[in-house]
């Protein structure tokens, strides 16, 4: 049953009848985690959902015994990012019985669900001999590849503290292993992006995003480069110049987001402030504070804007993790505050702001600690979409479609 100092998503749902009860139930599934029952586990070994055995990302190795499936599906077609193994005390539980997949909260029935179907290239190898689905991994309509599997900003104690980015014990013995290589292959890309569109209208875009590593003579310039490379030969795959694509990066200066522009077929760039309060930035993110700074950060989504154009730059934030503690705001109603502040400004200057549900991850220096409620999450996304539509923004690569990451995105389903 749901508890009683944390309304569920139903009662939030009639606190907030404008937030559908499904994006309530989504971030929810994101806040509390998700864990298989045996049943469960045994029906998504099925090759529909078999996913393959889940590389460790985010400290969930231990919790995943078997092959994990892809993203969770609600029933109206809304994907939900939640890796299946529990990462707090109150998950929800996915059973298997009579063919269908069926979600609890505790003993209370909520709803039908489904897991993403597995995408044909699925255990298949480049010519190189590397695994595809260890190149990109797949959402419902979008390729995710992380051509560089290492954060510089954990050398020298600089990471964001609710990260656990590659940090696992198990992550990195298969890095010294060579199982999963720090730099991936171009050419592995190319192949794996050809192989993938082989399947008739599954994939609609392409994502990229890699661990921080500000090193060259400018800062970021390997970062820069190794981003080129990977859409170049993701490019190769497109008759035309410009392909769907978002790249999820540090924050560039202009020459470099002017030769991530020129010389790929990129269409959005995504530098995320994570943070908005000054203070809590330097504090929650000291490698972005080191390189090279909350203002920096802030101005090369706002310089990107006049080269990739109005809505086609992004921004995230880690929202709940402003209430972290010691230094976190301590009333709700001011870390509502910071974020409204912060997407009107980006929204002024053509920038999408989006949030995410933070999770105190196993292996992040913020495990432990306490999340907001549900009826948080419900009122930032409420606010934030106002906002954004009031500027005439509407995500279209961090949609519910692509992503399946953010509620306010999400919630622009019904505009």
């Amino acid at each position: 049953m749901p508890r009683p100092h944390d309304p569920g998503p139903r009662e939030v749902a009639a606190l907030h009848p404008q937030v559908p009860f499904l994006i309530l139930l989504k971030m929810d599934l994101q806040r509390r985690g998700l864990q298989l029952t045996p049943a469960a586990l045994d029906a998504v070994q099925d090759p529909l959902y078999d996913y393959g055995r889940s590389y460790v990302i985010y400290g969930q190795g231990e919790a995943v015994r078997k092959n994990a499936p892809g993203p969770l599906l609600l029933r109206d077609g809304t994907s939900v990012l939640v890796l299946a193994g529990a990462q707090t005390a109150d998950p929800y539980t996915v059973d298997f019985h009579d063919g269908r997949f069926v979600l609890y909260d505790a003993a209370e029935f909520i709803d039908e669900v489904d897991f993403t179907p597995r995408p044909d290239y699925y255990g298949k190898r480049t010519s190189r001999g590397v695994p595809m689905e260890t190149i990109a991994t797949a959402r419902p309509q979008r390729l995710d590849l992380n051509p560089y599997r290492f954060c510089h900003f954990w050398e020298g104690g600089n990471q964001c503290r609710y990260c656990a980015y590659f940090t696992d014990v198990t992550a990195t013995k298969a890095l010294v292993d060579g199982k999963f290589p720090r730099e991936v292959d171009p050419e592995d890309i190319y192949e794996t992006v050809a192989e993938a569109l082989k399947e008739p209208g599954r994939f609609s875009q392409v994502m990229l995003t890699s661990g921080a590593d500000p090193r060259g003579e400018r800062t970021f310039d390997f970062e820069v480069g190794r981003q080129i490379e990977a859409l170049q030969a993701i490019g190769r795959n497109f008759k035309t110049r410009r392909f769907a694509s978002e790249l999820i990066g540090c924050a560039y200066d202009k020459q470099q987001l002017q030769r991530l522009h020129d010389e790929t077929g990129l269409t959005s760039y995504c530098p995320d402030i994570e943070v908005w309060d000054p203070k809590l930035f330097d504090w929650i993110c000291p490698g972005k504070a080191k390189f090279n700074g909350r203002d920096w950060w802030i101005r090369s989504a706002l310089e990107a804007v006049d080269i990739f154009g109005p809505g086609n730059v992004y921004t995230n934030a880690v929202a709940g993790v402003e209430l972290a503690q010691p230094h976190g705001f301590k009333t709700l109603d001011e870390a509502l505050a910071s974020h409204f502040e912060a997407c009107e400004f980006f929204a002024k200057h053509g920038v999408v702001y989006l949030s995410l549900v933070w999770i105190p991850w196993r292996g992040s220096q913020f495990h432990g600690q306490k999340q907001p409620p549900l009826e948080f999450y419900a009122r930032l996304i409420q606010g934030l979409r106002d906002i954004k539509r009031a500027y005439g923004l509407k995500a279209v690569n961090d949609d519910y479609r692509h992503c399946g990451n953010h509620g306010d995105s999400d919630l622009e389903r019904i505009d």
